[in-house]
C-alpha cells in the first residue's frame, strides 16, 4: 500500500506567522519511515516551492499557484509517466524542474483584473500591481521570499480593499464572463484560468494509482481553495475552524476535523491516521 498525503502548505504545512514546518517533524518522518509520498499543493510559486521541496526532501511532484502548473523531477518515478500520459498538456522546464501547465499565462490573469476593476468602479489591488516591499507586508514574508512570491506564471492574487458578500459575487461573476475563476485563500482571492488545485491533484491521483496500485490518499487544508482536492481524497482533513457560509457539507464520517491550525495540527492529524493505516 502506497500512502499519498497531499497537503495545503500556509496555515496547514506551515505556520502562518513563521512559515515554519518544524512543529511537524515527527509526522514528517513518520512518512518518511513509511516511504510515504507529500505532495505540496498550494498557492505559492515555483520558486518559493523549489525551496521547501529541496528543505523537505522528498521527491514527489507538487502543485503550485492553486494548481496552475504541476512540477516534478524527471528521474523520479513519477516523471516518465506523467511526461508519457499527459501529452496533451504543455510542458516546460523552469527551475530545474519539468512543468505540466494546466493554467492561464499570468499576464492575461494581470490585464483582467485591471479590465474587472474597471468594470466594478472598485480598486483590486493584484501581486503584479505591488513592490516587493508592499508584498512583504502584506504576506509577513521576509523581502527575499516576497519577491519569489511575485515571480508567478498562473495566478494573480489580489486584496479586495472593502470586501463584502455583494462585491465578491460581482468579482466572481465578472470573472466568470472572462472564462476565468475566483478562488478564495487564507490571506488572498486568487484569479485563476483553470480547474484549481482539484484538477491538478485528479492528474497526479491517476499517476499514483498507476504506478503503484494499491494507494490511499490523504489531504490536508484549511481554506474553500482546497476543497476542490479534499474532495477527492480517501481521508480528509481541514485544520481550524471553517468560517461561516463556507462550504465544508462535502464532508463525510470519513473526514478529519482537527481546530488546530498549522503545523501543530498538521503533525497530530497526520500521526492520528497513520496508526490507523
Amino acid at each position: 500500500m502506497k500512502i499519498v498525503v497531499f497537503t495545503d502548505l500556509d496555515a496547514t504545512l506551515l505556520d502562518s506567522e513563521t512559515y515554519s514546518w518544524k512543529y511537524a517533524e515527527e509526522a514528517i518522518e513518520a512518512l518518511r519511515k513509511r516511504e510515504a509520498a507529500l505532495v505540496m499543493v498550494t498557492s505559492k510559486t515555483l520558486r518559493e516551492v523549489g525551496s521547501l521541496y529541496k528543505e523537505l526532501g522528498f521527491e514527489d511532484p507538487f502543485v503550485f499557484e492553486n494548481g496552475g502548473g504541476i512540477a516534478f523531477r524527471k528521474e523520479t518515478p513519477l516523471g516518465d509517466y506523467l511526461i508519457s500520459q499527459e501529452p496533451q498538456i504543455d510542458e516546460f522546464h523552469r527551475e530545474g524542474f519539468t512543468v505540466l501547465a494546466l493554467g492561464t499565462r499570468y499576464e492575461v490573469l494581470v490585464k483582467s483584473l485591471a479590465q474587472i476593476s474597471a468594470e466594478l468602479g472598485t480598486p483590486l489591488l493584484g501581486f503584479s500591481a505591488m513592490s516587493d516591499e508592499e508584498t512583504a507586508k502584506a504576506t509577513g514574508l521576509p523581502a527575499e521570499e516576497a519577491a519569489k512570491a511575485r515571480m508567478r506564471l498562473f495566478d494573480e492574487p489580489f486584496v479586495m480593499q472593502e470586501p463584502s458578500g455583494s462585491l465578491e459575487e460581482r468579482v466572481q461573476g465578472a470573472a466568470s464572463r472572462r472564462g476565468l475563476t475566483v478562488v478564495k485563500g487564507g490571506r488572498f482571492w486568487h484569479l485563476i484560468g483553470h480547474a484549481g488545485k482539484g484538477k491538478a491533484v485528479s492528474i497526479l491521483m491517476e499517476a499514483f494509482r498507476k504506478r503503484y496500485g494499491d494507494v490511499v490518499s490523504i489531504g490536508l487544508g484549511d481554506s474553500p481553495n482546497d476543497f476542490p482536492f479534499l474532495q477527492l481524497v480517501d481521508i480528509p482533513v481541514v485544520l481550524g475552524k471553517p468560517e461561516k457560509g463556507e462550504p465544508v457539507s462535502f464532508l463525510s464520517e470519513k473526514a478529519h476535523p482537527y481546530n488546530v491550525l498549522g503545523p501543530k495540527g498538521w503533525n497530530q492529524a497526520v500521526l492520528d491516521i497513520l496508526v490507523t493505516l
